[in-house]
């Protein structure tokens, strides 16, 4: 069964604080976190350290598990002094993953530092610098630049490169006007990305980088970057529009949002005109992939309220963007940046 058609953990808090102490020795207050398909826990013990929890869904790959090791590894390896991440913990037994058992399922297990600050999705508007966001993912992906791991070449569904499961699945979608808009994304992907594929640079990115798993500090400076869960090799310039994609919801002007992070993206690492053109296809796609994922898994796991968190936002943007003309769109994100 697909990881993601798969049930999610279901370990309650006492059954954690036994895990937590019998594979590493500490004793702990446990909190709940909002998840997808794995299941996270915010841990405090008594001397106020602080640990995050992460129990992975059963038919995750080992592969993909021991890819997000590595790369944890790289970051606190090159001491990476402008991005903090999270540090893993080992096990009793100097592992850095646990493994557990429950109802005869068996589920691998990490722990690792808390990432001290707020996410940047509990920060006003007015207080947030785009320009510093792209800034910061375009020094995240200098850092991935030097990073090398084949287990990031895999065929994903929320990779903006491959969207099959896009393809197959948006029709679950019951209102014909939505499967409409959705069509047209793609029929403008295949127009404007597929053809200019070879002047597309690749590279591992971290496919992720929206205001939950973004870091401030007290005074609203980006500084840290959590939950490596989705990486994958892919367009390169999917990074900054995956950025976007989550940046514009729920707030106007996405143009001036979306200039922002490219222009501070810019100013840390590079994209080519013809990335810089292929920007809102990308951040289109995804967020069709988003409202088709959170589509097909709501209906699986209805529970799981954590699915549906940026829907209705994401249908406003792409209701907004089926009207506007994307080639111009494209040229004045060009013209924003240089």
């Amino acid at each position: 069964m697909s990881l993601f058609f798969n049930k999610p953990p279901s370990f309650n808090k006492t059954e954690i604080k036994k895990i937590v102490y019998d594979l590493f020795g500490l004793s702990v207050d446990v909190k709940n976190l909002d998840s997808d398909r794995d299941q996270n826990f915010h841990l405090n013990t008594i001397s106020n350290e602080e640990f995050v929890l992460k129990i992975y869904n059963s038919n995750e790959s080992e592969d993909i598990i021991n890819l997000q090791t590595n790369v944890l590894n790289h970051f606190q390896q090159n001491d990476c002094e402008l991005i903090t991440s999270p540090t893993i913990i080992n096990t009793n037994d100097c592992k850095n993953l646990g493994k557990v058992e429950k109802n005869n399922i068996e589920y691998f297990l990490r722990l690792v530092s808390f990432t001290k600050g707020r996410q940047l999705k509990d920060i006003e508007e007015k207080s947030i610098s785009f320009y510093e966001l792209g800034r910061f993912i375009g020094i995240l992906n200098k850092v991935l630049d030097t990073f090398s791991d084949p287990n990031a070449k895999r065929k994903f569904p929320w990779d903006v490169g491959n969207i099959d499961f896009l393809r197959k699945r948006f029709n679950i979608i019951n209102d014909k006007k939505k499967r409409d808009i959705i069509s047209y994304f793609i029929n403008q992907y295949n127009k404007n990305i597929l053809p200019n594929n070879k002047l597309l640079r690749k590279s591992i990115i971290h496919n992720d980088c929206n205001d939950h798993n973004i870091i401030v500090d007290k005074d609203n400076k980006i500084f840290g970057i959590i939950d490596f869960g989705d990486m994958v090799y892919t367009y390169t310039a999917a990074e900054p529009a995956v950025a976007i994609a989550y940046a514009v919801l729920g707030r106007g002007n996405p143009v001036k949002i979306a200039g922002e992070i490219l222009k501070g993206y810019c100013q840390t690492n590079f994209l080519s005109n013809d990335e810089l053109k292929s920007i809102i296809y990308f951040t289109c796609i995804r967020l069709c992939i988003s409202v088709t994922m959170s589509e097909y898994r709501s209906k699986l796991f209805p529970n799981n309220t954590y699915l549906m968190v940026s829907n209705l936002d994401a249908w406003e943007f792409l209701t907004a963007m089926y009207k506007e003309n994307l080639a111009a769109w494209s040229g004045e994100m060009v013209k924003y940046v240089k």
